[in-house]
């Protein structure tokens, strides 16, 4: 049986466990996965050819006790009586193996906690001052800068300073995610704007797809999708009205074009 490739995105650990997977299928001598199947059921492991193939190329991580059986099966049914890689060492491949496929997910719960209390800190704010510079002095997660691009004035003066707030943690939203994106951190950036996207107000949503939009497109695109799947209709109709008042009509119809499509499948 060919070894089979694993992706990029799987981690170390994972790839080097997946590899001797192959190895110990390899020595089973069956055509397929379904033979596969069907002589690990009959050593009492039920498993399901799909998740034998995940358990190969390393997007799933099997139960040690499966590898136990899997490594006797292969021994069994080899003719030196003895398979590469050991027991022991099987079992120390387990243990190395990583428990997701999230190569960085700490980095990236630190980043968007930071993002969180630096957000809580502009909400908390009672009197309007001056924009907050970005953190990027301090060595921070928002190290970099973006255009600084006119938003409109709020429509009411009783808006003003909550409207100023939003756009503000926008602007460090739309920062954070340029950054990630601009060091090759397309996944961070993503995760993080997932991260935060149930907890925006519509206008911070709408300020922050016009951010960037001005500097990173595809980004932009990316934060219309999130928002078309995990907001609510009226959230989503809030932030459509407001990215009309930015100017940008075509991301609001896009927004709600991509609710629309969304809507069949949350009916199933």
């Amino acid at each position: 049986m060919a070894t089979r490739r694993t992706g990029s995105d799987v981690p170390p650990g994972r790839q080097a466990l997946a590899k001797a997977v192959c190895v110990l299928y390899g020595r089973l001598a069956v055509k397929n996965l379904a033979e596969a199947a069907e002589l690990l059921e009959s050593r009492g492991w039920k498993k399901d050819p799909s998740e034998i193939s995940r358990y190969r190329n390393g997007r799933r991580k099997p139960p040690l006790g499966f590898l136990e059986q899997l490594h006797g099966l292969a021994t069994e049914r080899t003719e030196l009586g003895a398979v590469w890689p050991t027991l022991a060492e099987l079992k120390e491949l387990h243990a190395a193996a990583e428990a997701t496929l999230c190569r960085n997910c700490h980095e990236v719960r630190q980043e968007n906690q930071l993002l969180r209390e630096e957000n809580s800190r502009l909400l908390a704010h009672t009197v309007l001052g001056p924009r907050p510079e970005p953190l990027g002095s301090s060595g921070s997660i928002l190290a970099g800068s973006i255009p600084s691009t006119a938003l409109p004035v709020p429509r009411t003066p009783g808006d003003r300073q909550s409207s100023a707030r939003d756009v503000a943690a926008a602007r460090q939203l739309a920062t954070s995610a340029s950054r990630l994106h601009g060091n090759g951190q397309t996944g961070h950036a993503v995760a993080l704007l997932q991260d935060v996207a149930r907890a925006l107000t519509p206008l911070e949503s709408a300020a922050s797809i016009v951010l960037l939009r001005d500097e990173q497109n595809d980004l932009a695109e990316t934060a219309i999708g999130i928002h078309s799947r995990s907001r609510a209709d009226k959230d989503i109709m809030q932030i459509a009205v407001e990215l009309h008042s930015f100017g940008l009509p075509e991301e609001a119809d896009a927004l709600l074009r991509a609710t629309i499509a969304q809507a069949p499948a949350q009916r199933r």
